[in-house]
Order: C-alpha cells, then sequence, then structure tokens
C-alpha cells in the first residue's frame, strides 16, 4: 500500500477533524493510520484495525499504557474523522493549506523546517558530513595552537603582573630610604 510521507513529525497528533486548520507540529491523520489521501474506505478500516491491534492499551506493558492510551484516542479519533465523508472532505481541505506550506518552505528554504526528513533532529545530525582524517588533523593542529596562544599570553600577563609588584616593592623600598 503506498503512503503518502509528509515532513510533520508523528508525535503528539491531538487535533479535531473538523474545519480548523492543521498544526504543523501534529501529525495527519492520514499518517496517523498511515493510509495515502486516496484511501477507500475499506483500506481506512483496515488500517485503524491493524494500528489498535498494535497499540490498544490492553496489549502493552504497564509503563507504556499511557502512552498507548493517547494514542488509541488519537487513532480513534482520525478513524471518526476519516471515515465520515464530511467530516473528511473539511478536514483535506484543512490540513490542504498546510501542506501547501510545508512544500513551499521546504522548497524556498531549503528545508530548514524540517531537518531530520519526519524526526525531531535539533542539532541537524543529518545534514552534516563525516569529518575526514586530514580534517581531523587540521583540527588537533589548530586547537594545540590555540591552548599554545593562550598558555603564552598568560605568561605574559602573570610575569608583568609580577614584574611590577616587583617594581612598585623597589620603588617603595628606595622612596623609604631616599626621602
Amino acid at each position: 500500500m503506498a503512503t503518502h510521507t509528509n515532513s510533520r513529525s508523528t508525535q503528539g497528533t491531538r487535533s479535531s477533524g473538523g474545519g480548523r486548520a492543521a498544526d504543523p507540529d501534529k501529525a495527519n491523520y492520514y499518517q496517523l493510520l498511515n493510509v495515502p489521501y486516496a484511501a477507500s474506505s475499506a483500506e481506512i478500516r483496515r488500517s485503524y484495525r491493524e494500528a489498535m491491534k498494535r497499540s490498544h492499551p490492553d496489549r502493552v506493558r504497564p509503563e507504556f499504557r499511557h502512552a498507548a492510551d493517547n494514542l488509541t484516542k488519537d487513532l480513534n479519533r482520525a478513524y471518526t474523522t476519516l471515515s465520515n465523508p464530511i467530516a473528511r472532505l473539511e478536514y483535506d481541505k484543512s490540513i490542504r493549506g498546510q501542506e501547501v506550506e510545508d512544500q513551499i518552505m521546504r522548497r524556498y528554504a531549503g528545508g530548514f523546517a524540517d531537518p531530520a526528513g519526519g524526526g525531531h533532529d535539533p542539532y541537524a545530525s543529518r545534514l552534516r558530513r563525516e569529518v575526514t582524517p586530514a580534517e581531523r588533523t587540521d583540527h588537533r593542529r589548530s586547537e594545540r595552537s590555540a591552548y599554545i596562544s593562550l598558555f603564552s599570553v598568560f605568561l605574559v600577563v602573570a610575569l608583568g603582573a609580577i614584574g611590577l609588584i616587583l617594581v612598585g616593592g623597589l620603588v617603595s623600598f628606595l622612596w623609604g630610604e631616599f626621602f
């Protein structure tokens, strides 16, 4: 079965299917049920039943029951919306604007809206390339050079302060002897 992938995260799927605009941080109902936008009623029903079998709160360990309960509520909300043709049409209209906006952001902003391609990746680690051994060696050399520079500046400042203290003490001594 072909599924439509979306750049929105599948975490936090609480949204109502009415005429409200879709929240960009929430997965849409099609993603939640893992069905394409053109799915038939039978496909939606089959996918809903499979998802409920996998995530029903009675079939998971007790420590995961709260999350399974929330997912079950979201699955029920998604199925209720998508199985009703009128509610589905309204929901499709509400998410269409968000879909267009996401596509524009990916095209013109270079995908900065979602660096990980669907998941949460705050440091965009998937966008980084591997560091080559030559770059690693160059980085170590530059760090070593920075440490040496920092140490030499500290040494000059410390010796200057000690010199000033000694000169001040000598001036004070000479002042006391001659005046």
